[in-house]
């Protein structure tokens, strides 16, 4: 089989995992979309404009851990970047997919349509890194597996959202075939000696404690331990709090929930059992000013 740029890319969506793509069509990306449509294990999902495309994304990357929204350049992705932006803010592994212009364009004078009118457009490109963890512009075929999957694997690893700039005329160019998937999702192994201190410190702080309370984040999500935090609950024995923003991350109906911490509008007898604690452990939790009611 031949791959090209656009079908290498459907190609790795659907080793990830993902079982639809959200997209906008747009003279940018018609080539690009077309090249995603020959996988058939992917479905493509049209939206009426960006913004709703992204947000869809976003609530797809929440249900099912990753996705990717498509859409064309500078209208279609400026307009997605606050769904984009918000996704970085949840860490959510959103892959936004932006057509560009030509590459054969770039050497020339032409101004182009939906752009802003200059001969500069790198705008798109450096507004989205501002909101991704990795932000790739492919202007090559030859060089395109290696940047797909470079953006992929970092959305995937940091739980944040990835950019992936596919110039119009490089979508249908052959390029290598896509090799095993874990290169993509392969784990980091974490430093043996490093979470052995860690634990060291965890157990120490832990001994002689009689009233440990645990307090979960909206970190936990992220980091995908949301079975680990209820095995930690049911070994250390105590009462679980959660914060508003990881409400319904920790089982409701477990013996040891004892509701929502916050502050002073916490569930009746929460700020209660935390306050009378003598250790707090804190998984995944974030102190703000929304967090901590001002």
């Amino acid at each position: 089989m031949t791959y090209t740029v656009g079908s290498y890319l459907a190609a790795r969506l659907s080793q990830i995992g993902l079982k639809h793509h959200f997209a906008v069509a747009g003279d940018f990306n018609l080539v690009l979309l077309d090249q995603l449509l020959t996988n058939k294990d992917l479905e493509q999902v049209y939206c009426c404009n960006e913004l709703n495309c992204g947000y869809s994304a976003e609530g797809y990357a929440r249900a099912c851990g990753a996705a990717a929204a498509v859409v064309t350049f500078s209208v279609g992705g400026l307009s997605a970047i606050n769904a984009i932006a918000g996704a970085y803010a949840e860490n959510l592994p959103v892959i936004l997919v932006s057509g560009a212009p030509n590459t054969n364009d770039r050497a020339t004078e032409h101004l182009l349509h939906h752009t802003l009118a200059t001969h500069d457009w790198s705008y798109q490109w450096d507004i989205a890194n501002k909101f991704t963890c990795a932000a790739v512009a492919i202007t090559s075929a030859a060089d395109a597996p290696r940047q797909i999957d470079y953006a992929i694997r970092s959305a995937l690893r940091e739980k944040k959202p990835a950019y992936i700039e596919i110039a119009c005329n490089i979508a249908a160019a052959p390029c290598a075939a896509p090799g095993p998937a874990s290169a993509l999702i392969a784990e980091e192994p974490s430093d043996a000696e490093t979470l052995e201190a860690a634990i060291t410190a965890a157990t120490k702080f832990l001994q002689g404690k009689q009233k440990p309370v645990l307090l979960i984040g909206s970190k936990l999500r992220a980091a995908g331990a949301e079975k680990q935090a209820i095995e930690l609950a049911s070994a250390l024995g105590c009462a679980v709090t959660v914060m508003s923003a990881a409400k319904s991350f920790f089982p409701e109906d477990h013996p040891q929930f004892a509701g929502i911490y916050w502050g002073e509008i916490s569930t009746p007898g929460a700020r209660e059992i935390v306050d009378w604690a003598d250790a707090v452990v804190c998984i995944g939790t974030i102190f703000n000013d929304y967090s901590t009611v001002g």
